[in-house]
């Protein structure tokens, strides 16, 4: 979302939208609009704003089921894939438990397409 500097009378000043705030729709990251390069903004005022972190985690959010094997690799690829998104201390666990699901499996189920 886009945070305008406002005059007086109440409308967006534009003469001051370098000093402008812009904040990630997705997490409480801010930034001034003159530092906005690296940020995925929308044309419109509607439109969702992301910061560089969030924006890569929308793509790989949206891209990750295409790879997504079918079947009991699928729920390993899963596995996998989540354990980027929890706590620093939970990923090892989630991985251990990935990779022993995936050796349980016979071996032509491992690489299923």
């Amino acid at each position: 979302m886009i945070h305008p500097l406002l005059n007086a009378d109440g409308l967006p000043d534009i003469a001051r939208m370098g000093q402008w705030i812009a904040a990630c729709d997705h997490c409480p990251a801010r930034t001034r609009l003159t530092d906005i390069a690296s940020w995925v903004v929308g044309p419109h005022q509607s439109q969702a704003v992301y910061c560089p972190d969030c924006w890569q985690h929308q793509a790989a959010r949206l891209i990750d089921p295409l790879f997504q094997p079918p079947g009991l690799p699928g729920f390993a690829y899963v596995l996998t894939q989540q354990a980027r998104r929890l706590p620093y201390r939970a990923r090892p666990t989630a991985r251990r438990l990935a990779r022993a699901l995936t050796r349980a499996l016979p071996r032509p189920l491992r690489h299923a397409n």
